[in-house]
């Protein structure tokens, strides 16, 4: 009677698992103005707890990885975002204005999330450290913060939370503009995902040969805790950018086997959809003809969108293959299309102790937009803000006007810590803003240098974030042709500048090496000196007859004096 009870109710256990949890996995491919194509892989879970399994929990499967989820529970961590990035985005030549990716950082390694705190700071800020030290435990090690100093809390309106109010929360960034995207990284990564990367479209990214062979590199995961009214969300994603154009010229033309060797990969049996999603561009032809075709707005600009439903039977093992028409040898373009809106950030150095930011805001819209640019400095960066100028590139005139207000949190030497500025800016339309921050490099402490110090030392990428964008709708109007623009019309806020590399006046460091050689030398000779003279004592010794070391027709010597070495007797002694 029990087993019929048990056998009629793993069913509906089952279905009631099943609402609240869920895998979905989608690849995106988009091919790029300038001969390259942009490959996305995202993966997403839906939960109810951190701890609940697939449909069923006896199941070996598990849809939440435990050793993500559980320290964040334990933490009271609310949302979190973890992201490397290796390479640099070329925001002119790949005509966007990021990866396509929304989260992924400007380079390095980030570590940002909203903490649910109780008003004890303390507390709060030991639980953010037990999560960036477990963090480091799953990633690598250098994720967790090396001072209390580099963690950063004004930044709470520039990453903004999911859920709650931000009365309730404390947010914490921690930037790791030094940390490189590698092996070490990937392979955490595929132990997060359900899949394991035997199956599914995770398979094809468990190469690393292959994704590591990629000029640009981005991977990242974002959390969002469950809550009383709504499930958590945990999400990764592994973005790379491959050069099409063979090294002696030729085209464009690709497919899945030629990128990842294989075809598509049998499916995983919990995930509820595998997608394979192109950005199609003018001329483009595909084999097998995609299914479903739909225009959607990306990133400003109405986009054809054709998708693969890869759980249909008949698709494991099959190839897609995709080209331009007529297309035998690719030309680059001569004039690429920019992105509504870029960012450039250099640094001039005429003084190894002075130096300047010019930061360059190209807009390349009809309307002036809002934003705010964000930048993140180590403490012995001093930054002169009451020496910032503002002016149209083209004109020497100053444009004050055009920076609306300012916050400036500096850092408090000697304790370690950071500086943070925020920018409010307003854009003018098609035109670039060229701003422009003195600063000076305080001098470092020895043992504060880096191992490379010779090197330099780079600091974490500034971030725009746009404050008049209007997202991207689901549902559109058929009538939008393809291809219109409109700035607004997308959901990425923040876009990033490349990393900056400061010179930093560094000492001679073979001084110390030298005086250590010369201190130790001098001191072996004083010791062995001082040690023979306390040890050893000088007396007579008889030497017997016929152990003489003389010549033959001379004299041997009677007596010959020698070394007594603690009371006894060495060569040429007799007892």
């Amino acid at each position: 009677m029990r087993i019929l009870l048990l056998a009629s109710l793993v069913p509906a256990l089952a279905a009631a698992l099943s609402t609240s949890n869920s895998f979905h996995e989608a690849l995106t491919l988009h091919p790029l103005p300038d001969g390259k194509l942009s490959v996305l892989f995202e993966f997403t879970t839906y939960f109810a707890s951190a701890s609940t399994g697939s449909s069923l929990r006896q199941s070996h499967h598990y849809l939440t990885p435990p050793s993500l989820l559980l320290p964040l529970e334990h933490n009271n961590i609310s949302e979190l975002t973890v992201s490397f990035v290796a390479g640099q985005w070329d925001q002119r030549r790949s005509g966007e204005a990021g990866p396509l990716h929304y989260e992924s950082g400007g380079g390095g390694g980030e570590v940002r999330g909203w903490l649910r705190s109780n008003g004890d700071k303390a507390e709060s800020d030991r639980a953010w450290t037990a999560v960036t030290h477990a963090l480091g435990g799953l990633f690598c090690a250098g994720l967790g913060p090396s001072d209390e100093g580099d963690i950063v809390r004004s930044f709470g309106d520039i990453y903004p939370p999911h859920r709650g109010s931000p009365s309730n929360l404390t947010h914490y960034l921690l930037p790791h503009p030094f940390l490189h995207l590698c092996t070490e990284n990937l392979t955490p990564f595929l132990s997060l995902l359900p899949s394991k990367g035997l199956s599914g479209l995770s398979s094809l990214l468990a190469q690393p040969g292959t994704v590591f062979s990629w000029g640009f590199k981005s991977e990242g995961i974002e959390v969002i805790m469950p809550d009383e009214t709504s499930p958590g969300r945990w999400r990764g994603w592994w973005e790379g950018v491959v050069d099409l154009v063979p090294e002696r010229g030729g085209s464009r033309a690709f497919s899945l086997e030629r990128i990842f060797g294989r075809g598509i990969p049998r499916p995983f049996p919990e995930a509820e959809t595998s997608v394979l999603r192109l950005m199609v561009s003018e001329g483009m032809s595909m084999e097998p003809e995609a299914p479903k075709r739909e225009g959607k707005w990306i990133d400003g600009r109405y986009r054809e969108v054709a998708e693969w439903d890869l759980l249909e039977p008949g698709m494991q093992g099959r190839d897609v293959r995709f080209w331009w028409d007529g297309e035998r040898d690719f030309v680059h373009p001569r004039t690429l299309r920019p992105p509504s809106i870029s960012v450039l950030r250099t640094v001039t150095a005429p003084h190894a102790s002075d130096g300047t930011f010019t930061i360059r805001f190209s807009n390349a819209g009809s309307e002036s937009r809002r934003a705010v640019y964000s930048e993140v400095w180590p403490w012995w960066v001093k930054g002169w803000i009451s020496e910032i100028s503002l002016r149209v590139d083209g004109s020497d005139e100053s444009r004050d006007d055009l920076l609306d207000s300012m916050s400036y949190h500096p850092s408090t030497p000697p304790t370690p810590s950071t500086t943070s500025l925020h920018l409010f800016l307003t854009l003018p339309a098609q035109s670039t803003l060229v701003v422009s921050i003195p600063f000076t490099k305080l001098t470092l402490k020895y043992t504060e240098h880096r191992p490379d110090a010779e090197r330099g030392v780079e600091i974490p990428s500034g971030i725009l974030n746009l404050l008049d964008t209007i997202g991207e709708p689901e549902s559109v109007s058929s009538d939008v042709p393809l291809g219109v623009e409109n700035a607004r019309q997308t959901a990425r806020r923040r876009i990033y500048t490349n990393r900056l590399l400061l010179d930093v006046p560094t000492p001679d460091f073979s001084m110390p090496y030298n005086v250590i050689i010369m201190s130790s030398t001098v001191m072996a000779v004083f010791f062995g000196l001082m040690q023979g003279a306390l040890t050893r004592k000088w007396g007579w010794v008889e030497l017997p007859k016929g152990e003489g070391r003389g010549k033959q027709g001379e004299d041997e010597p009677k007596a010959g004096v020698s070394v007594v070495e603690g009371g006894a007797q060495l060569a040429g002694s007799s007892s």
